[in-house]
């Protein structure tokens, strides 16, 4: 019987947790709006749309996977987050990641994360989508 009720106890706990608003519920609708080639496709400018609640701040993570022949060429970075609670763009840089291959016009998924932290802490919403790189 006291196994039951604490794991009754628990599972409302969780769900109560699951359910409390957090900086990420207040960060919606993020798109990418350009990536832009650096140094012959050594780094790539990436600008996403956000909109954010006011007074957070953090980073937004990316990265880029392309393929390239029968191998995957790959990019990380990162961008500064203050929200204004307007849509706005963030940019950031991805450099491409050891393994001789580089990121070349064309598509490529773009695809990672925002932590934006406030006074109930960090958490944040992630993306992913294909886009077309230029130079």
């Amino acid at each position: 019987m006291r196994r039951i009720i604490a794991t009754i106890a628990l599972l409302g706990m969780s769900l109560v947790m699951m359910l409390a608003p957090t900086p990420a519920s207040a960060a919606s609708d993020v798109e990418v709006t350009a990536a832009t080639l650096v140094a012959r496709g050594v780094a790539v400018d990436v600008s996403l749309s956000v909109t954010c609640q006011s007074g957070l701040s953090g980073g937004a993570e990316m990265i880029i996977r392309q393929r390239s022949g029968d191998r995957v060429a790959s990019a990380s970075g990162w961008g500064p987050v203050y929200c204004t609670g307007q849509p706005q763009i963030v940019t950031g840089r991805a450099w491409v990641e050891g393994g001789g291959l580089v990121i070349k016009p064309g598509v490529a998924l773009i695809s990672g994360g925002f932590e934006l932290c406030g006074d109930v802490g960090c958490s944040g919403p992630r993306f992913e989508q294909t886009f077309r790189i230029t130079r």
